[in-house]
């Protein structure tokens, strides 16, 4: 289980390499991550599911952590090498990035190049 790694990441934060799991060669994939909380987390983690080929033709990716209990659902947006771009707490799922949102966040980070750096402003 990843969750508390993945509660105390912040943006800027590098994440290692055993929190997201680099299972492609390329290793060019970004990935949201999402940590459900105390109820409801399931439907939203489905959603994403239901989305992997859109993320996939940006080269991103969904991990779904279990459920921590907590009274917040997190999800983390993180880039190609483990830095942590946004930063989402949530008590209500339906206030978490849509599959849209998600998707344009791959799309920003398919294309970003590596100079640009995690952006001045938290994303929270």
């Amino acid at each position: 289980m990843r969750s508390p790694a993945l509660r105390a990441a912040r943006v800027g934060d590098h994440l290692p390499p055993s929190i997201v799991d680099r299972a492609r060669a390329r290793r060019l994939d970004a990935t949201a991550l999402f940590v459900p909380g105390a109820g409801g987390g399931t439907a939203y983690g489905d959603q994403l599911e239901a989305h992997r080929d859109d993320f996939a033709a940006w080269d991103g990716r969904v991990i779904v952590d279990e459920p921590d209990g907590e009274a917040t659902h997190r999800l983390l947006i993180v880039d190609r090498y483990g830095q942590v771009y946004a930063v989402h707490d949530e008590a209500d799922v339906g206030a978490l990035p849509t599959p849209h949102d998600l998707e344009e966040w791959f799309r920003f980070l398919a294309t970003a190049c590596p100079e640009c750096g995690v952006l001045d402003e938290a994303l929270l």
